[in-house]
């Protein structure tokens, strides 16, 4: 994984300095008020951060969301934003700025990422789909695409206060965050609430490094790696290469089933 094309979602602003120092100088910042499920920061927070910085906006909004987001400042340090809500696509490339998709359950084929690549400039490729299917993908496409490759997959977004409904139904102080257990499949689940809703995450983190020799790396634009949920030393460990105990490889080199008989 070369070190020019990680692009680290910050959770610890406070850590980049060190992140620099280890030669990273792409950024993915999640913005307060637009995104879900990771640690947020205002404009004002990441404005004259050197880099390659990035917003990420994953969260569903309404049109007076978009609205009040076109009445913004948006420092000029900005290269593009990461986006779930479509919403956001016409304003953000009349403005100039590189725009990529992230819409975990769709980018999974390549007819379709060849269909949202008319209109951005990357996408982040599925999580839930195979190793095969993922250099198929970059095989039909003519755009460099960005790999999820160290993090936790957020199973789901409600736009319900689950943890708070939780803490109060059980007459518990308030937490932003909740481990849950499903006893049937023996999973853990870490939910992280903020006000526009609450993120399902694994417990478990996905580490793809040990297949990256085998995708082309010329087509691929960063390699994305989560910092939340871990402190700079992890973070570090995972920049250089080392082994990562409790981590899975997802869905690599087990096939999802999308249709009903798919599985024979």
């Amino acid at each position: 994984m070369k070190t020019n094309k990680i692009i680290l979602n910050i959770s610890d602003i406070k850590d980049l300095e060190k992140y620099k120092k280890l030669g990273i100088t792409n950024f993915l910042f999640p913005l307060k008020d637009y995104s879900v499920g990771y640690s947020d920061f205002t404009f004002d927070e990441i404005n004259n951060i050197n880099g390659n910085i990035y917003v990420l906006i994953n969260r569903l909004l309404t049109d007076e969301d978009i609205d009040n987001f076109e009445k913004m400042h948006i420092p000029n340090n900005i290269r593009g934003f990461i986006i779930e809500d479509i919403g956001m696509l016409s304003y953000l490339k009349e403005k100039g700025y590189e725009v990529i998709l992230f819409e975990n359950h769709l980018n999974n084929n390549y007819e379709t990422v060849n269909i949202m690549l008319r209109d951005v400039d990357s996408l982040v490729i599925s999580s839930d789909i195979t190793l095969e299917e993922i250099n198929k993908i970059i095989k039909e496409t003519s755009k460099p695409l960005i790999l999820n490759t160290f993090f936790k997959p957020m199973i789901m977004y409600s736009r319900r206060r689950l943890v708070s409904n939780y803490d109060r139904f059980y007459g518990k102080e308030f937490e932003d965050s909740l481990e849950i257990k499903d006893e049937t499949f023996n999973k853990v689940f870490d939910l992280v609430e903020n006000k526009w809703g609450t993120s399902v995450f694994n417990k478990e983190f996905v580490d793809y490094r040990k297949a990256l020799p085998d995708i082309d790396d010329s087509k691929i634009k960063y390699y994305l790696v989560d910092t939340n949920f871990m402190d700079y030393n992890q973070v570090k460990d995972v920049i250089d290469g080392k082994e990562i105990e409790g981590t899975s490889e997802g869905f690599l080199y087990t096939k999802t089933y999308y249709k009903v008989g798919e599985k024979k």
